[in-house]
């Protein structure tokens, strides 16, 4: 049975949380990428969990969402606060990853298996690289992005936000939408520029040397579709993830046939896969 429950994170912000307490071993965290929702595809990857007797978590993060309401604690009362993609500070995952597996820590599972979509990949390599999770058995990073020149990419937007920052407005959100479907603020466009902390999975670079990736002494599986709109309709994703799996060897690969960034019509066949892949560990 699912049920929502609330994690406070150590910045005092509630983590609405999707939770499904199937009495197993095994915990099953799935991480929304950006802008991300429990959408599809987490449900339909929960409900095989169901089926296979392991809990599931999702929580809705400070990045959920492209304008979202949130609680925050005070110490006396509730405040709310707004979050979303729209207004994400990328630095805040930290603190809603560490609340989210220090909640799994304290039920006592053995087993720990993190799925992350999108940029939440890119979270969870970085999180990694800084923190030790006890009774972690394999990360699942579904349509990983290289995002690096995300910004370059959108010169309209890049002007917009050099003049917003100019005068003070880096909350202002831009006319133009961000990945095509975000609204997003002059602060957090910016806040994806070529020096950005997470880009950390620059596989469209053939002499990218993934420091932190090729560190994770533990398995990896990897999904993503042919038609990945991130592949922008220019580069293969056999060669692309082979790249990945050059700089560590514990990477397993699939590439979904005909299949896009969020596994539209194809997320039973995901669902599926990833249930072989845990039979595996």
């Amino acid at each position: 049975m699912e049920e929502k429950i609330e994690i406070l994170n150590d910045q005092n912000i509630v983590i609405k949380s999707y939770y499904r307490n199937n009495s197993s071993e095994t915990l099953v965290i799935y991480f929304h990428g950006f802008a991300g929702w429990y959408d599809k595809c987490a449900k339909t990857i929960a409900n095989m969990c169901d089926e296979n007797n392991f809990s599931f978590l999702v929580p809705l993060t400070q990045g959920a969402g492209i304008i979202n309401t949130m609680k925050c604690y005070n110490g006396v009362e509730y405040t709310s606060l707004t979050r979303g993609g729209c207004y994400e500070k990328l630095e805040d995952y930290k603190a809603d990853y560490k609340s989210v597996i220090k909640f799994a820590k304290e039920q006592n599972y053995k087993k720990i298996i993190l799925i992350g979509h999108s940029l939440a990949c890119n979270k969870i390599v970085d999180y990694l690289s800084e923190n030790t999770v006890n009774n972690l058995v394999s990360i699942i990073l579904l349509a990983p992005q290289d995002l690096t020149d995300i910004t370059t990419q959108n010169p309209n937007l890049l002007k917009q936000t050099t003049t917003l920052l100019g005068q003070n407005k880096e909350e202002e959100i831009l006319s133009g939408k961000f990945l095509g479907f975000c609204d997003i603020s002059a602060r957090t466009f910016l806040s994806f520029q070529n020096d950005c902390f997470l880009h950390n999975l620059q596989y469209k670079n053939p002499n990218f040397k993934f420091d932190k990736f090729s560190k994770l002494n533990l398995p990896i599986a990897v999904f993503i579709g042919d038609k990945d709109e991130g592949l922008n309709n220019i580069y293969d994703a056999e060669i692309c993830m082979q790249r990945l799996k050059n700089y560590n060897k514990n990477v397993n690969i699939t590439i979904l046939e005909n299949c896009n960034h969020t596994f539209k019509n194809s997320e039973e066949k995901l669902s599926i896969l990833i249930k072989e892949y845990l039979k595996t560990l």
